[in-house]
């Protein structure tokens, strides 16, 4: 549960471009942006130090977006968690939404890219405004282990 204004942001993306713009446009709001480059680094950054949000990009390399999402809401049951994502437009992935996905492992919401900035920072003042966030609307990543580069 977290109540009151989201200071400490967490950004997975492998993209720099990206995770440097985003943290330059977030910190301009207020917010602190902790940014990493791995689902791996994000998660072991987690664990030390939580943050009260983490966007992740689902196309992350080492441990993909989609595990990572997995893990960290296995680990961190109240972690607020905005998945991202660039939309796949290649032969074969016509009816698959990876966000949709997303949402069924423990993102509370989700944002495509590119991303608009004044939407995403009303997604974080409204996530930040409830008093109850972490109300799992599934279960199913618990059954799902999650292979990493240490315990393959």
């Amino acid at each position: 549960m977290i109540i009151g204004r989201m200071r400490r942001i967490l950004i997975i993306d492998k993209n720099e471009a990206v995770r440097i713009s985003l943290k330059q446009q977030l910190e301009k709001g207020g917010y602190h942006v902790i940014e990493r480059d791995e689902g791996q680094k994000g998660i072991e950054f987690y664990r030390k130090n939580p943050t009260d949000l983490v966007i992740t990009d689902i196309n992350a390399p080492e441990l993909e977006g989609l595990k990572t999402i997995i893990q960290m809401r296995k680990e961190f049951p109240g972690v607020v968690i905005i998945a991202k994502s660039t939309p796949i437009v290649e032969p074969g992935y016509i009816n698959y939404n990876p966000l949709q996905s997303a949402k069924l492992f423990g993102a509370l919401r989700t944002v495509s890219s590119p991303i608009n900035l004044e939407g995403l920072i009303k997604m974080i003042e409204e996530l930040s405004s409830h008093p109850v966030l972490v109300r799992r609307r599934s279960t199913r990543y618990l059954k799902f282990k999650v292979r990493t580069p240490l315990n393959r």
